[in-house]
């Protein structure tokens, strides 16, 4: 099927739309130094075209310099991503990646399916509280990922959170790859898409 790439100016965001004609929708956001180009959301745009979903993947770029509050530029970034899909799909799916899982909430409000990838949830993030509060308010399905070495993780909220997928992986840091090993980093990236791959095909 023929996809369309376009750049889009939507308010307060900038975005990339791979449109292939789906109805649905997944939202990809970035982390404050981990880009939508970069490999874990990569694949996972590539993961929801894969399961019937067009994709808006944020291109915005969190600058802790510019002074702006975390909380109030990812929610504004996810509203602007919601309303312009909510024509076609009501419900989107969304990605995130560590600091937009700041997104939690809105997400939980919207009913919205969601991946989250190494979402903030450790007491080394500072945020964990409400990230995780968000979490619990939730109901629609969501996966968690994230890795034992990484103090913004932790395991065992995760696995409190109701009717939750997760995927804990053993030595893996924030980008969720084990240092100084990169075969086991790219493995792990393997178990990640087939983990992504299979929650999106069940929520599409």
């Amino acid at each position: 099927m023929l996809t369309t790439i376009d750049e889009l100016h939507l308010g307060p965001l900038e975005a990339i739309a791979y449109s292939s004609g789906f109805g649905r929708w997944a939202i990809v956001l970035p982390g404050a130094g981990y880009s939508t180009q970069a490999p874990l959301l990569w694949y996972a745009r590539r993961c929801a075209q894969a399961a019937g979903f067009d994709v808006l993947a944020l291109t915005d770029r969190y600058r802790r310099d510019a002074g702006a509050d975390p909380l109030a530029w990812v929610e504004e970034r996810l509203s602007a991503a919601i309303e312009h899909v909510h024509t076609s799909d009501p419900a989107p799916l969304v990605v995130a990646k560590s600091l937009t899982s700041l997104g939690s909430a809105l997400a939980a409000r919207e009913g919205l399916p969601a991946v989250w990838l190494t979402p903030l949830i450790g007491a080394g993030s500072g945020v964990a509280d409400r990230v995780t509060a968000g979490l619990r308010s939730g109901s629609a399905p969501r996966l968690l990922i994230g890795g034992t070495a990484d103090p913004s993780w932790d395991g065992t909220v995760a696995q409190t959170l109701t009717d939750a997928e997760v995927l804990e992986l053993a030595d893996a840091d924030h980008a969720l790859e084990v240092a100084d090993d990169v075969g086991r980093s790219l493995a792990y990236l393997g178990r990640v898409v087939d983990a992504m791959s299979r929650f999106m095909k069940r929520v599409a």
